[in-house]
């Protein structure tokens, strides 16, 4: 064997060891709650999930086992008949844990406005139903709410 193909073998056998010695480090956890009751101004947990169509309908997102450094969080807000309506694609530094808030508002269309003062499901009817709200953090870690809304 050959100084160059044992050099060449020890940094392989080396580059093993320290890969088993080194803590993997799992994937981070999501745990979220969706939520339209706000206590000072900020989202709190409520034991409701079924929202009014004028509703601001908030999704209070909490992050943990992060790695150090720049994520990315998706949220896509999807709709009973399964239709992406909205998405929230949101960078954020953490070394280990975050919370992070995120919202929808939805708005009746142009013209529904001054008929749903007697109607609130006038112009409404696609949003009726029951959602879900799917989260990701750095393409690996998941977690989905659900919720429902009725006018």
């Amino acid at each position: 064997m050959t100084c160059q193909t044992k050099t060449l073998t020890a940094l392989l056998v080396l580059g093993c060891l320290l890969a088993a010695a080194l803590p993997a480090r799992a994937a981070p956890t999501i745990s979220a709650f969706v939520t339209a009751t706000t206590e000072d101004d900020y989202p709190v947990e409520s034991a409701d999930n079924t929202f009014g169509c004028r509703d601001k309908i908030f999704a209070v997102i909490d992050l943990a086992g992060l790695a150090p450094g720049q994520h990315l969080l998706l949220v896509d807000w999807i709709d009973p008949g399964g239709k992406y309506r909205e998405r929230i694609d949101h960078k954020f530094t953490s070394s280990d844990s975050a919370r992070i808030t995120v919202w929808l508002q939805l708005h009746p269309p142009t013209g529904a406005a001054l008929v749903s003062a007697f109607n609130p499901a006038v112009g409404m009817a696609e949003f009726i139903g029951e959602w879900r709200v799917e989260i990701r953090v750095d393409d690996s870690a998941q977690a989905r709410e659900h919720f429902e809304v009725l006018c």
